[in-house]
Order: structure tokens, then sequence, then C-alpha cells
């Protein structure tokens, strides 16, 4: 029986919104019976192992925590968006707490929890193993883009490797083969995954892999990549197109490249990803990669308030889709 739910699969082969589908699986909100209908046929005909459906009285109320490693990052605003707004839906009120959970700081986010009596916990951040089940332990919780995939816990995230080999595919398509990976802290899942994609899109073209145009940056920092990108072009590296792993990143790369005289997209392409609101207001604007991420909150806050109501539901992951956004620091697109 099948355990994941895969949305965009559902949504594809059924034509109902992703959206609705997760109201039918969390019985948030009335869905027409027709519409439920062809959801739950689809699940039937593919074995889709619904248990944690069974019927049951939802609990709503008290404090949802979302904890997040920095809101100095874009990225996070629009996800906290989202699952403010799930949870308000589901009569719960959504605590935003900025912090890095390590050794040194798990104890104050528990004694959080305890404090506020939190029903549920919603974290960004990449946590080591141990920590991560002592907090599954103290309270029911879900993973939002940030996971460990060798712990048995719910997460909501979108398939980063198959992100960059898109990404790399479209430079590949432009002729390109001299590109930087402007890359992410590797403890991040995130930042390991689109490593990856971008190696095995080498691999897969048959171009070496070359050491020296992986730039790994130890925070997603504007002012640290812009030092980088300036440092990189200065000493001759002359690449053809920049891959960067966030929007901040890329901006810093167009902000560089113009101040040494460079013209973009005509001497190198520079593709972001995730498509924050930088990425329409640098010039030239980018082109990146978009992660749904108002959906990612409201997603994760679904998949928490499920698990609140049934801990004893059989875990569920989430992976929502992304689409590249082509816009002015690439090239025209190809026929």
């Amino acid at each position: 029986m099948k355990e994941d739910i895969n949305y965009q699969e559902i949504a594809e082969k059924t034509g109902v919104s992703i959206s609705t589908i997760s109201r039918i699986l969390t019985g948030s909100a009335r869905v027409a019976e027709a519409t439920s209908a062809r959801v739950f046929e689809f699940f039937e005909k593919n074995n889709y192992d619904i248990t944690f459906l069974r019927s049951k009285k939802a609990r709503s109320g008290g404090i949802i925590i979302f904890n997040v490693p920095s809101m100095i990052n874009p990225f996070y605003s629009p996800i906290c968006g989202g699952a403010r707004a799930a949870a308000q839906t589901y009569g719960y009120n959504l605590l935003i707490n900025e912090e890095h959970i390590t050794g040194n700081t798990i104890d104050n986010l528990i004694n959080l929890i305890k404090r506020t009596r939190a029903a549920g916990l919603i974290i960004t951040n990449s946590v080591p193993a141990l920590l991560l089940k002592k907090l599954a332990a103290a309270v029911p919780l879900v993973q939002c883009c940030e996971y460990d995939e060798t712990i048995p816990l719910p997460y909501v995230s979108i398939d980063d490797i198959a992100a960059s080999k898109i990404i790399m595919d479209y430079l590949f398509a432009h002729g390109k083969k001299n590109i930087v990976l402007m890359n992410g802290p590797i403890r991040y899942k995130y930042a390991r995954h689109r490593l990856q994609g971008y190696q095995e899109a080498l691999a897969r073209a048959g171009i070496p892999a070359d050491p020296s145009l992986v730039f790994q940056l130890p925070e997603v920092s504007y002012d640290m990549a812009v030092s980088e990108a300036t440092r990189f072009l200065r000493r001759g590296g002359r690449p053809d197109a920049f891959f960067c792993v966030s929007d901040v990143y890329a901006a810093a790369v167009v902000k560089a490249g113009k101040r040494l005289g460079f013209s973009i997209p005509g001497d190198f392409i520079v593709v972001g990803f995730d498509n924050v609101e930088i990425a329409s207001m640098t010039h030239p604007a980018l082109t990146t990669i978009n992660q749904p991420k108002h959906q990612l909150g409201v997603s994760s806050c679904e998949l928490l308030v499920e698990r609140i109501n049934n801990p004893q539901a059989p875990v569920r992951s989430i992976l929502l889709e992304t689409e590249l956004i082509v816009r002015e620091s690439s090239a025209e697109r190809p026929e």
C-alpha cells in the first residue's frame, strides 16, 4: 500500500486542485461530494493507504510554533504567511520562532513548547537526527523544506535534485558548459541535493566536473556572495553561466558582474532559485526556479493538524512541484 501522498500527481490525474485535495485529506472544510468521490476513487484505484482518513473528531485551538533559522532570508516570509493562513483556518494561532536548532538551543525550544502548551511544531531548520527525535517526542512535528529522510517523520518540500537538473538542462540548451555553482551551507538538505543535481547533470552531459567552479558559502548572505563572485571574476574566472541556489546569491552575482563591467546575459547567464521578490527587482530581472512558498506553509500546517488530530496515522510526506521562470538574466528561450 502507498503511504506517501503525491499531491501533484493526484491533482493532475483527478483535475482537483492541491488545496482542495488537502481539505479532503484533513477534513478541514466542506468539499463537494462529487469532488471528494473522485479523489477517493483515485486512491482506491492506485492502492493508497487511506486508513488515516477514518472518521475522527478534529481538535482545534491553541498554538502552533513555526521555527525558522533566520528571517533575514526572504524565502521564509511567504512560507510563514501560508502556514499562518492555514492555522487560522483550523482555529490555531501561529507563533513564529527564529532560532537555529542545535544542542545548545534545543532546550530553549522545548521550554517554549511547554510554556505555550503548543499543540504542534513546524520546523524549516536542518536538525541533527538525535535532536529531531527529541523534538518529535515532545510535540507533534512536521518538517518543512528541510527534512531528514532517514527518520519516519512527515515533511513537505520540493525535489531539489530534479529542480537543479531543470536549471542545468536549460543552460545546456543555451550551449553553456562552464557553469559556476554558487551553493549554500552543505549542512542543509537543499544544498546537498542541488549540488547532487548539478553534478549528475554534468555527468549525464559528458562534461567533466570542475571543483574550482563550485562555491560553498557558509550562509545565505548577499554581501558574502558579492565578495566571492567579485574575487572569482577578478582573478580571471570566465564562466558562461552561474547557477545560484538562492536568488540572494543570484542578485549578488549580478551586482558583482555589473560592477566589473560584465554584460548579463551577454557575457554570462545568471539563474537563481526560489523566486522571491528580489528576483523581479534586480536589473536584469532574474531567471529562477519558482518554489510554491505559500503552499509549502499551507501544506505543512495541514499535515501538522492531521497529525495533532490523529497521532497514530501513517506518516505522510508531500513533494510539491517547481517551475523555471525565465527572465532577463538569461538568453532568450531557445527554439
